[in-house]
């Protein structure tokens, strides 16, 4: 392959004195495959002229040779984009560098975002920012720094939940220098030297350190004016000791009968003034919005918008029976009833689900997502193969979100608490969830007393074990313990009762009913016969003796009163020598130490351990030990017979 060309100038326009003359290129390719290149036209003579013609053509041919090289590869179609916009194409050929995020305790000013979930990154200052779970605008008693952070929000929040702790952590040293004492004003200073406090307003002339802070009266403060609560800083790392009512409280405050909307705060402790509307409210330990059943004043809903701060210590109410309103019965929806208008059940144990926007249904439990409701009144043998229409709801499936409160059953008498001590990772988890997947037909159980708890020494948090009448259940946590061979040759689980029965203490649940039961999970329990019986127990401090004057471990009867006299005065029992006793053989020993005395009922529990078990006697309120589920409720269903 050749090159050649000739160069010459056609007329055109003046480019200059010298008279130069516009150039016109003409390119192509000769027969054999040579490429030529031409400048056409005549032109003055000039020497220069030649010269400058001459380089001009050179260039000429050196830009066709480099044609020629990239051909194959220019000769391929080019996007629009490449056309117009060629460095646009050089640069989105490089791989994409992802955004990093800023780790905890570093300068967050450049990326403006997080690596931790839940955390956003806040600005101190021009110079530094961090990334943070919370940030109140203020002096920070955790930054080694006094200045005040101005909490500017520099992105968004990193989607998630990581959980936030502060214990472990310590104040800065130059805490106990700035900031105020608990009691002094701290309007200046923005901070708190002492643990678990941080500083909130009062008024423009007053703030102060406290734990907690709720718009409103504070019965913790030396009067009764209202607070707005303003945090100025941050909080001081610890815990804050339990504050103390002040004595103006008993006077000024509402007790849990009177409209406390004028008064906003409430004389017993662990209570609030929680606000229904905008010309009552009433002194409760919790409160949740919507309509509440007890209340006189048919239909109506509560904000519980609370009005004051909470009264220090501990509520602890006993539960007590829901006493409906007249109202209920006409009002409120039954089952077969669209309940979103009303958003209450007339029926016991039911409560309003919402199926979708605008639909509700009064229903025992609801599963949300599912077809199928195994927990519904009337698909209570979906379990068993119930195909029925009716139990697939149309094929579709329920939001499940819970428009009113629930429908409680009335207590019997005498009135029940009944709790299961259970291994979660056991066939007992089995027994008790083959309980809650019955449904409110059924009336065997711990579940059908008054009031119920499950207690597990497995998981702190709680497991949730299914539904029952009062709703979810969930296991109640107590210090696990070893245990070994009792001298009895049974299981020397004293240690483990003790702190069972401490937890029954903090929780205070028992305090609900007439009778404690504790009852083994492999114990079939039958609430209304043990009623019966215990009906004829009533008025002093006693306990059931079930085998040949024992009390077995299997189902244990305690009378409300002489559970107390232990919870009182628990060292004696706790000085007595069981270390090798089983814990029934040491609370017996307990009880009857500190007078409560034991009455004997051999029919009471009929256990294969003592007199044998026979689930058709027709008379025993309790049989053990069924070890699963298909026994367990082989023996209900014969008690039914």
């Amino acid at each position: 392959m050749s090159f050649g060309g000739s160069v010459g100038l056609d007329d055109g326009r003046d480019f200059g004195n010298d008279g130069m003359r516009a150039l016109k290129l003409v390119s192509g390719e000769t027969e054999d495959g040579d490429v030529g290149f031409a400048i056409e036209g005549p032109f003055s003579r000039n020497k220069w002229q030649w010269r400058a013609a001459a380089l001009f053509a050179a260039a000429l041919l050196v830009s066709g040779v480099a044609a020629l090289m990239l051909g194959p590869l220019s000769a391929r179609p080019r996007a629009a984009t490449e056309l117009h916009h060629p460095q646009q194409k050089a640069q989105s050929t490089k791989p994409k560098k992802e955004k990093q995020c800023s780790p905890s305790v570093t300068n967050c000013s450049k990326t403006r975002c997080c690596q931790v979930p839940g955390d956003t990154c806040y600005e101190k200052d021009e110079t530094w920012s961090m990334c943070r779970y919370e940030c109140v605008p203020g002096p920070d008693p955790m930054d080694p720094s006094p200045s005040p952070w101005s909490c500017k929000r520099l992105g968004p929040r990193t989607p998630g939940h990581t959980p936030v702790s502060m214990s472990g952590l310590k104040p800065q040293p130059w805490v106990a220098i700035n900031c105020s004492e608990d009691g002094e004003n701290c309007l200046q200073s923005r901070c708190c030297k002492s643990a678990g406090n941080a500083c909130y307003q009062k008024n423009i002339t007053w703030a102060n350190c406290k734990p907690s802070c709720v718009n409103g009266v504070d019965v913790t403060d030396t009067d009764n004016l209202p607070w707005s609560c303003l945090r100025l800083g941050g909080r001081t790392p610890g815990h804050a000791p339990a504050p103390k009512v002040a004595s103006w409280a008993k006077d000024l405050c509402a007790n849990t009968t009177e409209n406390c909307v004028s008064k906003s705060c409430c004389m017993d402790s662990g209570h609030s003034c929680f606000e229904k509307n905008l010309t009552f409210a009433q002194c409760k330990p919790t409160c949740t919005p919507g309509i509440h059943l007890q209340d006189p004043d048919k239909g109506n809903t509560w904000t519980c918008r609370e009005l004051g701060a909470r009264t220090p210590g501990p509520a602890h109410p006993p539960p007590r029976p829901q006493k409906l309103a007249p109202w209920v019965k006409g009002f409120c929806s039954d089952r077969h009833e669209n309940c979103a208008l009303t958003r209450c059940c007339k029926d016991s144990t039911e409560q309003c689900f919402e199926k979708f926007p605008g639909f509700g249904q009064c229903m025992y439990a609801c599963l949300p997502g599912h077809k199928d409701f195994s927990h519904h009144k009337q698909c209570a043998n979906q379990s068993k193969g119930n195909e029925s229409e009716m139990c697939k709801f149309d094929g579709k499936t329920f939001t499940c979100k819970e428009l009113g409160p629930r429908t409680l059953k009335p207590w019997g008498y005498p009135s029940l608490y009944c709790v299961h001590v259970m291994r979660l990772f056991s066939y007992e988890a089995d027994v008790v969830k083959a309980q809650l997947n019955t449904g409110d037909w059924f009336h065997g159980g711990i579940f059908n007393c008054d009031q119920y708890a499950v207690y597990s020494a497995d998981t702190k948090g709680g497991t949730y074990l299914g539904e029952g009448p009062l709703g979810p259940v969930r296991t109640h946590w107590f210090r696990n313990a070893p245990v070994w061979v009792s001298k009895d040759n049974t299981a020397a689980n004293t240690l483990l009762f003790m702190n069972f029965w401490e937890a029954v203490k903090f929780d205070m649940q028992y305090r609900c009913c007439d009778w404690t039961i504790k009852a083994d999970p492999d114990a079939v329990v039958l609430p209304q016969r043990m009623r019966n019986v215990l009906s004829h127990k009533m008025g002093w401090p006693n306990f059931v003796t079930t085998c040949k004057g024992m009390l077995y471990g299997a189902v244990e009867a305690i009378s409300t009163s002489g559970l107390e006299r232990y919870f009182w005065n628990e060292g004696p029992c706790r000085a007595l020598p069981w270390q090798s006793w089983g814990e029934d053989v040491w609370i017996q020993n307990c009880l009857t130490n500190m007078g409560v005395a034991g009455g004997f009922d051999g029919g009471f529990v009929s256990d294969n351990l003592c007199y044998g078990a026979n689930c058709g006697n027709g008379f025993s309120s309790a049989y053990h030990p069924f070890k699963d589920k298909n026994s367990w409720m082989g023996c209900y269903w014969q008690t039914t017979r």
